[in-house]
């Protein structure tokens, strides 16, 4: 699913865009790291989108958000399987519902989520155009906005709107099985709020003026 990575490396930038300008983590990044520090100081996420560090690295900026995505879906993955370890299997459940919901068009290139849907060849085929259109317009978007932040919020809310109306698109090819996979892949449907707070476990709260 090649095509679907270039959409992802897009939709990656999008997002990135708006998080600068709303604090907002890059990517994803409710589940990919809850804040810029981290226990041993700033996020290896936050690190790889600073310019001057895929500079040194020696890696593109397309290369950087792609491993930045990485490192978000395994680190969701891995909150997941924590939650499983614990006995909390109805939590771990509904938090993986969650993470798919957020992951939206690009949930169709998890192999876990493709291999769920049983996902014939003609399907991916369909989905890879579907691909290319969506990644056309949000190129288009990217190309119009430069440095505008205004531009930059709208191309965050344009393409959430976009990979909606595509989500809605390859559900309608799917057969009454895979719908019915689908439902059970992301469940009830979830308003994620853009609240972070309560600190890093083992850190500890300013104290209250109360």
């Amino acid at each position: 699913m090649r095509m679907i990575t270039r959409v992802i490396a897009s939709l990656s930038l999008a997002s990135a865009l708006g998080a600068s300008v709303l604090g907002q983590p890059p990517a994803g990044g409710v589940f990919g790291g809850g804040g810029i520090m981290g226990r041993g100081g700033m996020d290896p996420a936050m690190l790889l989108m600073n310019k001057s560090v895929q500079e040194e690295l020696k890696i593109s900026e397309e290369d950087a958000r792609a491993i930045i995505q990485k490192y978000n879906d395994e680190t969701s993955s891995l909150l997941v399987k924590v939650l499983e370890d614990k006995g909390k299997k109805d939590q771990a459940v509904r938090l993986n519902q969650i993470r798919i919901q957020q992951m939206g068009f690009r949930a169709f290139a998890d192999d876990k989520v493709a291999s769920a849907l049983k996902l014939t060849n003609d399907q991916k085929n369909e989905i890879k155009e579907i691909a290319e259109d969506l990644r056309k317009e949000v190129d288009a978007m990217r190309k119009d906005a430069g440095m505008d932040f205004s531009k930059m919020r709208d191309i965050m809310r344009k393409s959430s709107a976009l990979q909606k109306d595509a989500v809605a698109k390859v559900n309608e090819m799917f057969n009454s099985d895979q719908k019915k996979a689908w439902k059970e892949l992301v469940g009830t449907p979830f308003e994620m709020k853009m609240e972070f707070g309560g600190g890093r476990p083992g850190g500890k709260r300013p104290p209250s003026d109360n």
